[in-house]
């Protein structure tokens, strides 16, 4: 039996005539049903066709830009973050998700950024930080 690509957890495959025999003598033997079980990959998220994933990264490649490593189902790529990023933005990898249940387009990967706030900083970052506020010109209550 061949497993469709594309094929979600729970899907029914019908196997007809592979089932128990008949209770009749001479009588075809009954369906077989099989239920498909896919195995999780940590690394993503499944919805349909399209992968979830949640990269981290720090609060200074969110506001100057960076380039992030990110997995993929045959390797991973290099995805670009735009300066000014902002928490929870995602990043969409057309067709890098999942082929399609019976084979049509392949989904997508979002990225979901999280930005990571250093907790500790030294004695320069906090200076650096310090001097980064004086060049802000709005208060913090005029942000949103």
């Amino acid at each position: 039996m061949r497993i469709p690509i594309g094929v979600e957890d729970g899907t029914v495959l019908r196997v007809a005539g592979h089932g128990l025999p008949a209770d009749k003598p001479g009588a075809p033997p009954g369906d077989l049903f099989v239920v498909i079980r896919a195995a999780e990959d940590p690394r993503f998220e499944r919805r349909g066709s399209d992968l979830y994933r949640t990269e981290t990264i720090d609060v200074v490649d969110a506001v100057l830009g960076a380039s992030i490593d990110v997995p993929l189902l045959d390797g991973q790529q290099s995805v670009d973050v735009p300066a000014g990023a902002q928490p929870n933005a995602i990043l969409r990898l057309v067709g890098k998700g999942l082929p399609s249940f019976g084979g049509g387009p392949r989904g997508d990967l979002y990225i979901r950024l999280q930005i990571h706030v250093p907790e500790r900083l030294t004695e320069r970052q906090r200076r650096l930080f310090e001097q980064l506020r004086k060049t802000n010109p709005r208060k913090p209550s005029q942000l949103s």
